[in-house]
């Protein structure tokens, strides 16, 4: 199982579409102790909001429950897909357009990445754990 650690950069949602589109297993491993301490973009990736309970979250605290058991949450596959295709797009644009071309290259890659979605949407199961340390971890298989 292929291990990423989490930081809220363009990278990491690269990284991790790159192992999705090879089919492997990943865990992702975060710092955050509490719901409120997530960044937006991990919550509207994994699909959180929809999935918040008192399984894994304590509804007072907003603190992750020690020893609860791994809960399924969601995938929003065109938020993964079309960030990580709109930075590589503009990566590729601007070396061969610079600014214009990064431009350009955003869109189409952003475009890509909208069709990429609508492919691999529903291929992958992914849980939430809490760690004995109290962080939040997440594990993606492939169906």
């Amino acid at each position: 199982m292929r291990q990423i650690l989490f930081f809220d950069k363009s990278s990491f949602y690269s990284e991790l579409k790159k192992a999705l589109d090879d089919k492997e297993e990943v865990q992702i491993v975060t710092p955050y102790k509490s719901y409120g301490e997530l960044p937006d973009k991990l919550k509207e990736t994994f699909e959180l909001e929809k999935h918040k309970s008192g399984k894994w979250i304590d509804v007072v605290s907003g603190s992750f429950i020690l020893g609860a058991a791994a809960t399924p949450v969601g995938l929003n596959y065109d938020s993964l897909y079309v960030v990580a295709g709109a930075v590589a797009g503009a990566g590729v644009g601007a070396m061969v357009g610079g600014p214009v071309g990064a431009a350009v290259g955003t869109g189409l890659g952003a475009l890509v990445g909208m069709a990429t979605a609508a492919i691999s949407s529903g291929q992958h199961t992914v849980q939430v754990e809490i760690t004995t340390a109290g962080t939040l971890r997440f594990k993606v298989k492939p169906k």
